[in-house]
């Protein structure tokens, strides 16, 4: 498995490839994130916190949420700027 990729099993039993996005440090929760895209459908992504021990855990408030989408939204900025230059 190339190491910027995760394979996990939905609640369906079928097997799906996420691919990392980006990943964020957030000083004002203290957490790491990382933001995944579905490899068979890049417009869905999928944020989670990445604990202290490596484990993939949910983002619990609407206000990290809401951060992330700054972040989101910023980096798809920056990356089209590159593909336009």
């Amino acid at each position: 498995m190339e190491k910027d990729k995760i394979v996990f099993e939905d609640e369906n039993g079928k097997k799906v490839e996420l691919e990392i996005f980006l990943s964020y440090h957030s000083d004002k929760f203290n957490k790491d994130y990382v933001v995944f895209f579905n490899s068979e459908n890049k417009d869905e992504l999928v944020a989670c916190v990445l604990g202290e021990n490596g484990e993939i855990l949910d983002v619990e408030t609407d206000e990290e949420y809401q951060e992330l989408d700054e972040i989101i939204e910023e980096y798809q900025d920056e990356l089209e700027e590159k593909n336009n230059a």
